[in-house]
C-alpha cells in the first residue's frame, strides 16, 4: 500500500494581496511559515519518509519547513510546478477581471476553452504533472510519501485519480496547507482525504482564493 498526501504550500505574499503566481515566485508570509510547520507536525505523526516538493519558492520554503520538522531534506522535482499563467502572473486579480474577463470567467467554468497570453496550455500541465508523478508511483510501491506543491497540480492528480477530465479542474477547494490523500493498492487509486485543514485550528485564516467570481 503507498499512501501519498499531498500538500498545498503555505500563504504567500501573492495570496495575501491577491495576485496571481503561476510560475513567479513569491514567499511565504509568517502565517504561511506557521502553516507549514503545522503541517510538519502532523507528518511526522504520519511517519513520513520521503518529501517531494515543487522547485517554486513557496512550495519548497513549506517543503523545508516540512522537512525541518520531520528531519528530512526535500527532493526537488521542476515537474510539480503550478502552471504557467503567461500574461496574467503577477497582476491582481482584479486588474483580470477588468481587462480580460470572459478568459476568466472560461477559466473558473471551462478551463480547457481559456486562451490566456503566453500561458502554457491546460493539456501540456497535465501532460507535465502527471509524467513526474508516475515517476514517483514507479519509485514509490508502498510506504507513506509527502508531496508539497500548488493547486493547480494537486487539482490535476486528483482529477486524474477520479476520472475526471480537464475541466473539472476547479471543482475541489484546496485551502494554503490543506493535506489531501491518495492510496494505491486498492483494485483502483482512492482519495480518502481532500482538503483537509484541522491542523490550523486557532490560527488566523488565510486570504481567500483569488478563483472566486467577483
Amino acid at each position: 500500500m503507498l499512501e501519498i498526501d499531498m500538500v498545498r504550500h503555505g500563504e504567500s505574499f501573492f495570496n495575501r494581496v491577491g495576485k496571481v503566481q503561476g510560475h513567479t515566485n513569491s514567499p511565504l508570509t509568517e502565517l504561511g511559515r506557521e502553516q507549514a510547520r503545522r503541517v510538519g507536525e502532523v507528518l511526522k505523526i504520519r511517519r513520513i519518509e520521503t518529501i517531494y516538493t515543487s522547485d517554486l519558492v513557496r512550495a519548497l520554503e513549506t517543503a523545508q519547513i516540512v522537512g525541518g520538522v520531520l528531519g528530512l531534506e526535500p527532493v526537488v522535482l521542476e515537474g510539480f510546478r503550478e502552471i504557467a499563467l503567461g500574461q496574467w502572473e503577477g497582476r491582481p486579480i482584479e486588474e483580470i477581471r477588468r481587462e480580460d474577463s470572459k478568459n476568466l470567467e472560461l477559466w473558473y467554468s471551462r478551463p480547457m476553452e481559456a486562451r490566456i497570453p503566453g500561458a502554457e496550455s491546460l493539456e501540456d500541465f497535465r501532460e507535465r504533472v502527471l509524467g513526474t508523478f508516475q515517476g514517483l508511483l514507479g519509485r514509490h510501491r508502498e510506504g507513506r510519501i509527502a508531496l508539497i506543491s500548488h493547486g493547480g497540480v494537486l487539482s490535476v492528480i486528483i482529477s486524474h485519480v477520479l476520472g475526471l477530465n480537464l475541466n473539472h479542474l476547479w471543482h475541489f477547494r484546496l485551502n494554503n496547507a490543506s493535506i489531501s490523500r491518495v492510496v494505491y493498492g486498492y483494485m483502483v487509486p482512492k482519495l480518502v482525504l481532500l482538503n483537509d485543514t484541522c491542523h490550523m485550528d486557532g490560527l488566523e485564516s488565510s486570504s481567500p482564493s483569488i478563483w472566486t467570481r467577483g
